[in-house]
Parts: C-alpha cells; structure tokens; sequence
C-alpha cells in the first residue's frame, strides 16, 4: 500500500499598475475675459485612493502546523491578506481580522517537505493597490543531512483493551520524518495506516488504529508495529503479546434503539461492544436514511457518579439521559484522539438512567463500531 503526499498548487495573477508617457505639455495659460462674466469654478472630484498598504509576515512552527501571521494597516481599509509560500506552491487568502490588524493561516506541516521555506504576505485594498511583504524563511523539522538517509525509525507498540473494539498505538520517531506506521495482529497486516494523534493529550509521536478484536479467537495475540521512512528505512516494534477475553463486557445482541427496548446492563459489565446500523428506506430511486440509536440502562445509588469513556470508528454522539429522554451529562468531551467521556452525578434518589449512542445519518458500509468502558464511583 503506497500513500501519496501531494501539496496543495494554486496558481495566483498580480495585478500590476503602470503609468507610461513622456512629459506633458506645458500647462496653458489663463486667458483674459473679454466680457463681464466670471470664468466658471471648477469642482473638485471624487479622492481616489492611491496610497497601498502596509503589510509584514512571520511564521512559527509547531509540532503539527506552520503557524502564519501577517500584520496589515491601510489608510482606507485592508480587504484582504495572502499568505504566499516557496514563491506560491502555496497560497492562502484571509479576508477578516481581529481588531488588531493582524491576520492568520494555518498549515499543516505535512504538507511541506523537511527543510527550509520562504512566506511572503500581500495585502490588499478596496481600490487595488497592494503591497508584498518582505520574505520571512521558516524550517520544517531537521535539515537532511547531506547524502541518503539510512537511519530507519524507532517504534514501540501498545495495546488498549482485551475486547470488542482495541486501540492500537506505537510511538514512531525518526531522524527525518515518519512516513507510514502499520500494526500487524498474529503477523497479518490489519490493512490500514495508523492515524497520528491529534490532541495534546496524547502522548507525542503517538500513532494509533482502532481495531475490531470481535473476529479474534479468545487467548493470547501478539501486535507488532511497522515504522517506515520516506527513504524506505523501516523498523519492526518488539513484539506486544495482548489477550483477547469475550466475556470481558457486554456484547449487544437485541434490538435498543428505544428507552422502552433499553439493554439492562449489570454492575459487573465494565465494557459494552456495539455497532450503530443507520436505516435505509428505499423511495422509488431516492433513499431515506434515518439514524440509529442505541440505550442503556444503568441502575445508580444515590449520590453515585459513573463515568463512560466511549471509543468509536466514526465519532457517535454519546450522552446520559433520564426515562423522560432529558440529558442528565454534559456535552461530551475528547479526552484522546478517538476516545470521548462523559459523566453524569446522581442526586439523593437511586434511580436508573441511560446510556444514549447516536449516529448521524449516513449510510455506514463499514467500520461502525464503537466500544464502551464504565466507571462508578
């Protein structure tokens, strides 16, 4: 499996003013009256704007984005501020800005090869005139060294959860850039390119993979993660031995897509494995797609808190709700790349809640999954 990297070409025209001529004509000059009457007044017209704007640049790099600032002013009015990069592989146009005078773009840094990189800004008003900043260099990771790489990356491997849907992670490093990172379960490739993670609450040079363990016999597996450069420099992980277990949860078996259908589900049930099948009904040659939506229900003691930490293949809308369908959780929140949590308190009465799972309606072929953990306290 090859992945292509392909840069973002735009092609952009600037617009250039010239004034030509030789020199003018000598000024004529007033001539006498020869009647009584006033030569007529002449009005002035409308002012035209013909002083341009004031623009520079900067650039800052993170671990994931070249961040752009351009700080512009104009005696009229800027209308807009383009982010030029390696001479216009690049370009980006912002049209509003904070009261400051300041306009911003973000990049991501993988679109833009190890080394050095230039950026300029133009900035432009209502009447046309327009100023390119200075050119400002930035750097995108480590300059490569003179001659081939041939240092090939570091990996380990690590395995979250011993049923129904796993997350596989690795941490990859290389002294370029990681290129691709593939898990292999039991010496197979799981066929996917791991994710990078995308919130700092992950750990850095995290890569991870949401993986159906469902289709796994029960025992001992062994996970392996395969690094590999943009020189073809590649490095297995130490192998990872996890242990599938499918009485570890609760697998959903009966239709719940109601509070009156809702799945019961015992103190000791930790997990819950589900899917969420979007319905299709079929009118004439158009489709008729409804969401679909899974309950739960949990029995609280007074005053006890539970907490549901919800990893999904799509990004499924998770929430408690009473018997009444009134959420009881506050919106939930992202507490790692792919894994979502809310929680909900109960009050001085014992009482039995639910778990409510959501999809939006798209007809899912595949990769439907997600997987519950919960926590009482």
């Amino acid at each position: 499996m090859t992945r292509q990297h392909q840069l973002t070409s735009l092609i952009f025209a600037t617009l250039l003013s010239a004034c030509g001529g030789g020199g003018a004509d000598p000024a004529p000059q007033p001539q006498t009256p020869t009647s009584g009457t006033a030569p007529p007044v002449s009005q002035p017209g409308p002012s035209v704007d013909k002083e341009p704007p004031m623009v520079s640049v900067s650039a800052t790099v993170s671990a994931d984005a070249v961040n752009l600032i351009a700080m512009a002013s104009d005696d009229v009015g800027v209308t807009a501020v383009t982010f030029v990069v390696d001479e216009g592989t690049i370009k980006g146009e912002v049209q509003k800005s904070p009261s400051d005078g300041s306009y911003s773009l973000q990049i991501p840094s993988n679109l833009l090869t190890i080394g050095d990189h230039s950026v300029s800004a133009l900035a432009s008003d209502a009447a046309g005139n327009s100023t390119p900043s200075a050119s400002v260099t930035f750097t995108i990771g480590s300059k490569p060294a003179a001659g081939p790489d041939t240092t090939a990356p570091t990996v380990t491997a690590a395995v979250e959860g011993n049923f129904g849907l796993l997350k596989l992670t690795a941490i990859a490093k290389d002294n370029v850039r990681v290129d691709t990172v593939d898990f292999m379960v039991d010496g197979k490739s799981t066929g996917y390119w791991a994710s990078h993670a995308y919130l700092s609450t992950d750990p850095a040079d995290q890569y991870f993979l949401r993986f159906d363990a469902t289709g796994l016999t029960d025992g001992p597996h062994v996970l392996t993660a395969r690094a590999s450069d943009r020189s073809n420099n590649v490095t297995n992980s130490t192998p990872v031995t996890f242990n599938v277990d499918s009485s570890a949860g609760l697998i959903e078996a009966a239709a719940n897509e109601t509070i009156a259908t809702a799945t019961p589900v015992q103190r000791s049930q930790l997990q819950i494995a589900g899917t969420l099948e979007t319905v299709t009904t079929e009118i004439g040659s158009s489709k008729l797609l409804r969401p679909d939506f899974d309950y739960y229900r949990i029995s609280l003691a007074a005053g006890e808190t539970v907490s549901i930490d919800m990893l999904s293949t799509q990004g499924f809308f998770l929430s408690v709700v009473d018997a009444n369908q009134a959420a009881l959780s506050k919106p939930s929140t992202e507490i790692s790349s792919d894994v979502s949590s809310v929680s909900y308190t109960n009050g001085s009465t014992p009482q039995d809640v639910y778990i409510r799972i959501s999809s939006i309606p798209y007809d899912f072929k595949m990769h439907n999954q997600y997987k519950l953990t919960l926590k009482y306290q």
